[in-house]
């Protein structure tokens, strides 16, 4: 009788960690290659696609807004949600999570990496595209300033916001579209930043280590807190993806209800320049210097 007993409770339980693990696992492999091939085929596209593609944006929703036949909504009013919440803080909401996913990546992607390298020929493309953004959107404002004018005769010469503050009806001048600007030159960076994450995945997959996580190239890090890399990576995959998504619908809203046709094109051609000028001109070039040449996310 004891012997019986002594056997039944030896008995070996199903691993149901084990097995749950599996099927996510399974899922996760099933999931991966279309999701993979949307995000860097479409939402992801190569650069000319995504300028294409907002320019038409810009052109055919200029063309309604002219024609006064776009449709009437809730986003043609100023105060909607996506306006106050999202476009007025475009910036840091792509700075933020660029500023997480950068480094991240690139520490899933260098077995021998070292935080100076991080900082000086990675990190520095974003301060150089945060120096570019408030100039540009500065400069917008002030012309604005130097070419509208308050109808009012004691307030000619106040800004836009205190016309406006005031009650009174601000003039337009050259009115470019920071918003057009903002909105385009974040999805192009956006775009070129996202190129490290596909070099860490292939780089996992030329090695067949999809199961092991890429926080595995590691090798002054802990497994666990590599996985958790990993994890935390993909997820700003993910998240950055969704906010390009979204800046391309905010950037529709805008060329329907706002602005006129040259202003918005006048400010996605000067995003275009930056980007370009930046990304691939500046950070392509030859020179040896960390801090005057930061490394392209291509290379």
């Amino acid at each position: 009788m004891s012997n019986r007993k002594s056997h039944t409770n030896n008995t070996k339980q199903p691993d149901v960690s084990s097995s749950s693990s599996t099927l996510l696992c399974e899922i996760y492999n099933t999931i991966r290659p279309p999701v993979d091939y949307c995000g860097r085929r479409i939402i992801f596209g190569p650069a000319v696609f995504k300028i294409t593609l907002a320019f038409i944006i810009i052109i055919v929703g200029s063309i309604l807004k002219t024609l006064g036949v776009q449709p009437s909504s809730y986003f043609s009013s100023k105060n909607n949600i996506f306006n106050v919440y999202f476009a007025k803080f475009a910036w840091g909401w792509t700075l933020g999570l660029l500023m997480l996913f950068v480094p991240l990546t690139l520490i899933t992607l260098n077995k021998n990496f070292n935080y100076y390298e991080i900082i000086t020929r990675h990190l520095v493309r974003l301060l150089i595209a945060t120096v570019v953004w408030y100039i540009i959107t500065n400069l917008f404002v002030y012309i604005d300033w130097r070419t509208g004018i308050c109808n009012h005769n004691k307030m000619k010469q106040v800004s836009r916001r205190a016309c406006e503050k005031a009650g009174h009806e601000w003039e337009e001048g050259f009115d470019f579209s920071g918003h057009i600007f903002l909105l385009l030159y974040s999805i192009l960076i956006m775009n070129e930043e996202i190129r490290l994450y596909d070099k860490a995945t292939g780089k996992v997959d030329e090695a067949q280590k999809v199961e092991q996580n890429i926080g595995d190239t590691l090798s002054n890090i802990t497994n666990q807190y590599s996985t958790l890399f990993d994890i935390i990576t993909r997820v700003l995959y993910v998240l950055i993806a969704a906010l390009t998504i979204l800046w391309e619908f905010i950037l529709l809203s805008t060329a329907l209800y706002f602005h006129e046709t040259f202003d918005k094109m006048a400010a996605g051609v000067i995003a275009v320049f930056f980007w370009f000028i930046t990304y691939r001109v500046w950070y392509t070039s030859n020179r040896s210097s960390s801090i005057l040449r930061p490394l392209s996310p291509r290379n």
